[in-house]
């Protein structure tokens, strides 16, 4: 008859639990992955594979009681870490938003709203589309195998353990969501810019030709503007999407080593 200690049966479930944590944690919060749409069984199912793939690779875990205490808090740093991890993609899409938002409210689209089932509120048509073209690139370039591979690196990096995360970590997270923010507001320049000029210039031809009706004449040109300029810059935003994943995933890295 086969028997096992209570030892052995706590460092196999502490094998497999503290790294499903961390992967669970990062399915929490990373983009696409922790879609609404997605039922809660298959991404625990997911995160069930990719821990199995990962926990033959890793090194001996802490002798700790999994029901303890401390094994509690590991379980619970180890959630926080791959939540910190998800949270650093999640800014990305911030990021892409807020270029939306600007540019859709230059150029008069900011009443062209729909609902948005993955945030669970209403964004502007324009906004849908740039986080669409972002997603597209994002498989493109095979960022979702990237973003298992960064995973897994976390392992090497920040290994499963006792000890309590590191402030500096948390201010590097912060700290990259300002960073991010910059990206989108320096994406949303150039055509922000141009529909300041075109809002100067119809200003000026309504001072110059009051008969005419700005308010009838206005709405079209600002628009047209902002539609060729948006099918002009289109490789340029697409190249500016591939420099914000490789900033999103270089953030991944420096929140890993910094938690």
């Amino acid at each position: 008859m086969v028997s096992f200690s209570d030892a052995q049966l706590q460092a196999w479930m502490a094998t497999f639990l503290w790294p499903l944590a961390r992967v669970l944690g990062l399915l929490m919060t990373a983009p696409f992955l922790s879609d609404n749409t997605i039922p809660q069984t298959v991404k625990i199912l997911l995160g069930c594979l990719i821990t199995l793939a990962i926990a033959p690779t890793l090194g001996p875990m802490p002798a700790v009681a999994v029901g303890s205490w401390e094994g509690l808090a590991i379980l619970a740093r180890e959630v926080a870490i791959g939540a910190a991890l998800g949270m650093v993609l999640q800014l990305l899409f911030g990021a892409v938003a807020l270029a939306g938002e600007l540019v859709a409210t230059q150029m008069g689209l900011g009443f062209s709203t729909l609902y948005d089932p993955a945030s669970e509120s209403s964004t502007t048509s324009l906004t849908a589309v740039l986080t669409t073209m972002a997603a597209l690139t994002f498989f493109a370039i095979d960022g979702h195998l990237a973003l298992f591979g960064a995973l897994a690196q976390t392992f090497q990096t920040l290994p499963v353990a006792g000890r309590g995360l590191h402030t500096a970590g948390l201010h590097e997270l912060a700290a990259y969501g300002g960073v991010l923010c910059l990206h989108g507001v320096t994406m949303a320049l150039p055509l922000t810019m141009t529909m300041i000029i075109v809002n100067v210039a119809l200003g000026m031809l309504s001072r110059a030709a009051p008969q005419l009706n700005i308010f009838s004449i206005g709405f079209p040109i600002t628009l047209g503007a902002g539609v060729m300029m948006l099918s002009l810059g289109l490789p340029e935003w697409l190249r500016a999407f591939d420099q914000l994943w490789e900033v999103a995933f270089d953030g991944v890295a420096r929140c890993a080593a910094a938690l």
